[in-house]
């Protein structure tokens, strides 16, 4: 009632809230006296002679997809106690980070040739433990300058151009010999840009690029090829074995890439040059406009045949039913049709989370678009989705209100149930959150390392359920204000008769999705495929063209609207009265999740086929998170298909019924 009374004082709570946890998740460092004002992006200015710190990240592998903590492994060099773990945002605890200060010495400007880090006693399970690292492809990851990630450098064989890969191999295994060699000394090459018309000069970090290398001894190679390797195949024959861990540091000034390009060079990933990369793209957004076009035209026609038809014509009303019978029956829904009450419900709350996903979708793409040359607006995509689902639960709310009171009577007088506005707008979290503890446990289980701490878990899960349950009493509050005002012209949920289609053919609803999903597919397969490869291979490419996914996102909402459309005059052509078929709201909705179906198809395929997944337990992981978010875009694209069908179905035979009045 209070909520209900003072709506505004509600929503500047909630607002503060929000700024509250954007603070906390939204990115940079939290220190100990509070929060760095270090988040946001703007670049670092170094004179010559200022210290740089190099931060050590983990070891990842695209074999197995399972990350470790770079200082966890027992042949690498410990740091020393005056070196502090950083602390980690959201979105890297997701990622598996576990980001370090380094005891490795950086100076601007100031080479190294050979500098020794330690000599590092380990076991012989440590050398197992690191043969069987490189016999997988692990990769290290480390980072400077505001996480400009090292970088192993390649030559494009279609423009002859420099392009980056993040992170540089653990080591190496010879494709003759089939012998193990540990990279024990990097060569750091630190490319740097200066400032035009600042006095004192000033420079930025535009490129950090590692070339390691396996060496036995303390001696830096150099350029030089003529040094022994440190071989690690066979098991030592004493117990403890030093590893000598040694590095150089060159700098060098870079002309032609300055900071705010210096992410390009980790784009262009060797396949296509970046003209053709821009112009392919371009191409599958027109074949998508084209593909948007064509069924609109469609729509379009069929419309107007629909609209020229004669008053008695099929789709007019069973003209047995009158008014009086209409609203007797309306009157004793709740009480005698409990079973289409609650299926009712179940499809409300469907519809509201579908709502939620598209704010969780949509939203971090509008405000990323922009952004997308940035250097850390990867960072962000995550922080900005989770805030959007919490924001979402207001309209989530709404939405789920608004039909409820629609679908109770439909009159001015329907009732406002708070405690369902709040199952609307708090179920999908909830879920998700329920799911992904679930995952956790089996990652905590394997001791992977991007796996949420317990405390992680519980402080955000109170956060979310303090403001996602004030905003959706907010938004049921203000959809039941504003649906009390609104003049209604339409039928009820439920007529005289209701067995007009009774049949368990579910054929009918999986042709209808199979066919109705395979253009919206089409439309996002190009954009998927690269997010593919972002998200599951990122150590060889950064996606970065936000813009194009959302115009293809967008235009797949069209495409998935107009198709629901043509179901619902598919479904009229074999029911002309379908005011009387209590099932067509749930067909439309489960038709409308096709495009769903053919991405879950694909991730399966690129789970298995591309990346091929070792391991039961990390497959069985990967399978779950593609499921969820197929799922998710399941409920996205349904309930966009289902409140286009209804409204063009009320708008159909609640013009006709208001006529007739």
């Amino acid at each position: 009632m209070i909520i209900r009374a003072r709506p505004l004082g509600c929503f500047v709570v909630v607002v503060l809230l929000l700024m509250g946890v954007l603070r906390l998740m939204a990115g940079g460092y939290i220190s100990v006296d509070g929060f760095s004002s270090d988040w946001w992006l703007k670049p670092n200015l170094y004179s010559f002679g200022d210290p740089l710190e190099l931060i050590v990240n983990k070891v990842e592998s695209d074999l197995t997809h399972i990350p470790f903590g770079y200082y966890e492994l027992p042949f690498t060099c410990p740091p020393t106690p005056n070196k502090k773990p950083l602390h980690l945002s959201l979105n890297e605890i997701m990622r598996g980070d576990r980001k370090w200060q380094s005891d490795y010495k950086l100076q601007v400007g100031q080479d190294k040739p050979c500098e020794a880090l330690c000599a590092r006693k380990t076991t012989r399970q440590g050398i197992q433990r690191a043969r069987e690292l490189v016999q997988q492809g692990y990769v290290v990851q480390w980072m400077v300058d505001q996480e400009l990630p090292a970088a192993t450098t390649f030559i494009s064989t279609v423009d002859e151009r420099k392009y980056y890969a993040s992170g540089f191999p653990l080591g190496f295994v010879d494709p003759e010999t089939k012998r193990v060699y540990l990279n024990n000394h990097v060569m750091l090459v630190i490319r740097y840009h200066v400032v035009p018309n600042m006095i004192p000069e000033k420079v930025t970090i535009v490129g950090f690029e590692v070339y390691p290398k396996s060496v036995s001894d303390y001696h830096c190679p150099g350029a030089s090829k003529d040094y022994a390797q440190f071989d690690i195949t066979d098991e030592p024959l004493e117990d403890a074995t030093y590893i000598p861990v040694t590095y150089s540091v060159y700098w060098r000034e870079e002309f032609d890439v300055d900071w705010s390009e210096r992410w390009s060079l980790f784009l262009n990933s060797g396949e296509l040059s970046e003209g053709s990369s821009a112009t392919f793209h371009w191409m599958t957004l027109a074949n998508s406009l084209g593909i948007v076009l064509l069924v609109t035209f469609i729509v379009v026609v069929n419309l107007v045949m629909i609209f020229r038809a004669q008053p008695d014509s099929d789709y007019d009303f069973d003209q047995e039913s009158d008014e009086k019978a209409v609203y007797a029956v309306a009157s004793n829904w709740l009480r005698k049709s409990q079973t289409q009450y609650h299926s009712m419900n179940r499809l409300i709350m469907c519809v509201s989370m579908g709502v939620q996903v598209m704010f969780m979708i949509l939203g971090p793409l509008a405000i990323s678009f922009s952004l997308n040359r940035l250097h850390n607006i990867r960072n962000s995509v995550l922080t900005i989705a989770v805030l959007c689902v919490v924001a979402g639960a207001f309209m989530a709310s709404f939405a789920g209100t608004w039909l409820k009171m629609d679908h109770c009577m439909g009159t001015q007088d329907a009732p406002y149930y708070p405690t369902f506005a709040i199952l609307c707008g708090s179920t999908l979290p909830v879920i998700m959150t329920l799911v992904a503890l679930l995952l956790n446990c089996i990652i905590w289980a394997m001791d992977f390392t991007n796996s949420f701490p317990f405390g992680t878990i519980v402080f955000f899960g109170s956060w979310y359920s303090l403001i996602c349950i004030l905003l959706s009493l907010l938004g049921g509050s203000v959809a039941a204000k504003m649906h009390r005002s609104v003049r209604h012209n339409r039928l009820p949920s439920s007529t005289v008769k209701d067995t007009i289609i009774k049949d368990r053919n579910y054929k009918f609803l999986i042709t209808g999705g199979l066919i109705s999903g395979l253009l919206p597919f089409v439309i996002i397969y190009v954009e998927l495929e690269y997010v593919y490869k972002s998200v599951w291979l990122e150590k060889t490419t950064i996606y970065y063209l936000y813009s194009f996914l959302f115009a293809n996102i967008l235009l797949l909402c069209i495409v998935v609207c107009e198709i629901s459309l043509l179901a619902c005059l598919v479904m009229m052509k074999l029911n002309h009265r379908l005011n009387n078929d209590v099932h067509w709201r749930w067909r439309c909705f489960f038709i409308s999740t096709g495009c769903a179906w053919y991405m879950e198809l694909y991730s399966l395929y690129y789970i298995f086929c591309i990346l091929n997944m070792r391991g039961p337990s990390l497959a069985l992981i990967s399978v779950c998170y593609s499921v969820i978010f197929n799922t998710l875009c399941g409920l996205a694209t349904g309930s966009l298909g289902y409140l286009t069908s209804s409204w063009f179905v009320n708008k159909v035979y609640g013009n006709k019924y208001s006529n007739r009045q």
